[in-house]
């Protein structure tokens, strides 16, 4: 009985492992399939007929209230009628959609003007970088960082640019930027690459840069300052006090008919006319379209024109923008469109014009240079000076060596007998040898234990990197200058 008992499990067991394997190579041979996940409703035809139709209504009235406000430009300069129409419109101004504000995208380079990508390289010297820690910095990171947090890029940079190698600089920076893991210290590389670029002179990249910035930080890029000129040859060079002009300032709303009524009234008697944007704030698609078809009536006109700020202003516009998204009107991208032509920026131009036709499924326009004359200039008189020497102690564009470091060290020395703390002002520094940086840490500590205070005031983010790397800020007081 116990016999047959045994050859009867071993049957069973020969039957389970073969059923076993069986089930087994079935799944083998049936490829695995998971249930798919549910999908989400595709919005049906009605609701996107619906949407679209909301958004043509909305669009159909702000095209409206710019032809009215537009239709009491014709008549007298500066009617009360006019400006109080104007105030009405502003303040009749539909709710923003409940859309999120986008960011535009970030606009393709020409290959030969991007610079080339390399892998950052290794720290070469061991640092901190605790200026990130300093409510002086201007960096607005909303968190202290610690120094293990800090990355070493900045390090990096600091010392390549403090021995002069510029080009090295821009790849570990941009390279950085690009790998976009910086976390609360990617506003300090930015503001190192911009003072890079102000620097060596490079406009072209600074401007396609402060694009960048603005729409990764929603914000005003730094601002872009021209050489100091002398007198002489400033005053030959637009001859901007001798031309008729228009200051543009605040938001670019429907308040701005007063000033473009200046604006036609006195192309009737010019030829030349002077619009300055630097001063505008912000802007919206009734401001847009109103400033778009008073540059079209002026070009028509073949009146030659001097801009200021024109490229500023095309940053504030792309910051209300997003692909895709249409909104009351198509004014704040015609504007853009506008303005880049007038600047004959045939790139920027062609980049716009593609995210424009997809955002409107339309076909994007060409590009036309504009006919008549169009000057950019600099805005001569700026509300804010950006900086301004705080001190009749200064230093030259370069400290390189033993001999600067020392003749430095006594002025420090004799000065500090009349005033400490001695504040040296640094807005012409433009860059700090790195063994002269060592030389001035050493002196600097030996008048800190004589109870010598010393402020560097108006320093460029690259120095106040080395400054930090160096140990410096631990020596002396560090302000940054404000961009």
């Amino acid at each position: 009985m116990g016999i047959f008992s045994l050859f009867g499990k071993k049957e069973r067991q020969a039957a389970d492992t073969s059923a076993e394997n069986s089930s087994l190579r079935k799944k083998r041979e049936t490829p695995a399939t998971r249930p798919a996940p549910p999908a989400s409703p595709a919005p049906s035809k009605a609701s996107l007929e619906a949407k679209n139709h909301d958004q043509r209504k909305v669009a159909q009235a702000t095209a409206k209230k710019i032809d009215a406000i537009e239709s009491e430009m014709t008549g007298e300069f500066a009617k009360p009628s006019l400006v109080n129409a104007a105030r009405a419109v502003k303040a009749s101004k539909p709710a923003p959609a409940d859309s999120p504000p986008g960011a535009m995208r970030r606009p393709a380079t020409p290959e030969t003007d991007s610079p080339p990508t390399l892998a950052p390289l290794l720290s070469v010297t061991k640092g901190t970088t605790e200026m990130l820690l300093s409510s002086e910095t201007m960096y607005a990171v909303p968190a202290a960082i610690s120094i293990s947090e800090a990355p070493p890029v900045i390090e990096e940079a600091a010392i390549l640019y403090a021995n002069d190698q510029t080009d090295m600089v821009e790849n570990v920076l941009r390279a950085a930027i690009e790998e976009d893991a910086l976390g609360l210290a990617a506003m300090a590389v930015w503001l190192m690459l911009f003072d890079l670029y102000q620097i060596t002179g490079n406009r072209t990249q600074f401007d396609h840069v402060s694009i960048e910035y603005a729409s990764k930080f929603e914000t005003s890029p730094p601002s872009w300052i021209e050489a100091v000129r002398a007198p002489a040859a400033a005053a030959a060079g637009t001859g901007s006090s001798a031309i008729p002009g228009v200051a543009f300032s605040g938001a670019l709303d429907a308040g701005v008919v007063k000033q473009l009524e200046k604006a036609q009234n006195l192309a009737e008697h010019s030829r030349v006319l002077r619009l300055e944007f630097a001063r505008i704030t912000e802007v919206n698609p009734i401001g847009c379209g109103l400033l778009l078809n008073v540059l079209k009536k002026l070009q028509k006109s073949g009146l030659d024109l001097v801009l200021v700020g024109a490229f500023e202003l095309t940053i504030k516009i792309r910051a209300i923008l997003e692909v895709g998204r249409r909104d009351e009107t198509e004014a704040p991208w015609l504007l853009l469109l506008e303005i880049l032509q007038l600047l004959n920026r045939e790139t920027e131009f062609e980049e716009a014009s593609i995210d424009y036709c997809v955002t409107f499924e339309v076909s994007p326009p060409a590009f036309v240079a504009p006919r008549n004359k169009v000057t950019t200039a600099v805005d001569e008189t700026p509300a804010a000076p950006a900086a301004v020497p705080v001190s009749d102690f200064s230093l030259p564009a370069v400290v390189a060596g033993a001999a600067d470091v020392d003749k430095l060290l006594a002025r420090i020395t004799t000065y500090a007998v009349q005033h400490n703390p001695v504040v040296i002002d640094c807005l012409q520094l433009q860059r700090v040898n790195f063994s002269a940086a060592g030389q001035l840490l050493t002196g600097l500590s030996a008048l800190a234990a004589q109870d010598i205070k010393v402020e560097f005031h108006n320093i460029n983010h690259l120095v106040a990197a080395l400054f930090a790397v160096m140990g410096l800020k631990d020596v002396v007081r560090v302000v940054l200058r404000k961009s």
